[in-house]
């Protein structure tokens, strides 16, 4: 009779500290996944829309391993524990990865379990890109003036989300498209003419009124260069747009180079809760994922953040700067 309760308070206490390992293993194994999640590529399996099974892969390999670690070296996993925990704190203090980029790491990948990001469904004609001279020629990043707007509103916006971001470029050319976008005003071209107006003219309108005019093919040619003018990536595209009467107009429209679709995660978690939040309310992040799996996000005007809703799902053709 004895034996049977030693044999039972043992099971319990066996089964007690496979909890509390398992919980202890849980709290290691977050940590280090939010920081190593971002270096694993997407991988899903075709089941319905395509399941997506890395963030399980990485989660289930990485508990396996802490519980493992833990259940037979306890006490060096507290040493461990706390050598990580010291080594975030130093790291924080000398401005390297710290508790805010491991909140926002948590965060943006709670919001893209369900995924934010939508890929627009284009049709490319390829055609040749019409006056590409002359919109070149207008693209004067490396004027006096555009570096100087540039450099200026790059910095202007967001620097505290600086280090969350997947790259420093991020951070400045959506605080580049803030200040253009709350800027510019549209203003047609003479009837029956299409200019070209250099950036660092359109930029010169700003002395007077602190405001941008002019139409698409403006705004493309200004942002596409204060892009540029801090090594940001960006293409310009032509399309149709269909009018209410069933008639067709041309249009021109920037998109900026973020990164892979990993990237967009994090981006479209800041856009959606902490950079753009009521001009994205109910609404979607859309880009263009191009052949090398590469994501541009929309940049026109038609709407007050960046990854709007495309104006038509037709490329006709495409600029890279």
């Amino acid at each position: 009779m004895e034996n049977a309760k030693t044999s039972f308070f043992l099971r319990v206490k066996d089964s007690f500290s496979g909890l509390l390992i398992s919980i202890f293993s849980i709290i290691i194994t977050i940590p280090i996944f939010v920081t190593l999640y971002q270096l694993v590529p997407i991988i899903k399996i075709p089941i319905g829309k395509g399941l997506r099974v890395d963030y399980i892969l990485l989660f289930g390999v990485l508990f396996i391993f802490c519980y493992i670690f833990i259940h037979f070296f306890l006490k060096a996993s507290y040493v461990l524990l706390g050598l990580g925990t010291l080594g975030l704190v130093v790291s924080s203090f000398l401005g390297g990865y710290d508790f805010n980029n491991l909140y926002f790491d948590y965060a943006s990948f709670v919001y893209n379990l369900k995924e934010h990001g939508t890929p627009y469904q284009f049709v490319e004609k390829r055609d040749p890109f019409s006056r590409e001279a002359l919109i070149i020629y207008a693209i004067d990043y490396n004027s006096a003036k555009t570096r100087e707007v540039a450099s200026n509103w790059a910095i202007k916006n967001f620097q505290e989300f600086k280090n969350v971001m997947p790259d420093l470029r991020s951070t400045q050319v959506l605080s580049i498209y803030k200040e253009v976008r709350n800027r510019w005003n549209y203003v047609y071209d003479p009837q029956g003419e299409d200019l070209y107006v250099k950036s660092s003219n359109t930029l010169k309108l700003l002395d007077q009124d602190d405001k941008l005019k002019g139409d698409c093919d403006d705004y493309s040619i200004t942002m596409a260069a204060l892009i540029k003018a801090i090594g940001g990536e960006v293409q310009l595209v032509r399309t149709l747009i269909t009018n209410p009467d069933s008639t067709l107009t041309g249009h021109l429209y920037p998109e900026v180079k973020i990164g892979d679709k990993k990237d967009l995660e994090s981006i479209a978690y800041l856009i959606k809760n902490e950079l753009f939040v009521s001009e994205s309310k109910g609404k979607n992040i859309y880009y263009y994922l191009d052949k090398d799996g590469f994501v541009w996000l929309n940049f026109d005007y038609f709407d007050w953040y960046p990854g709007g809703k495309y104006p038509s799902n037709v490329r006709v053709s495409v600029l890279k700067v």
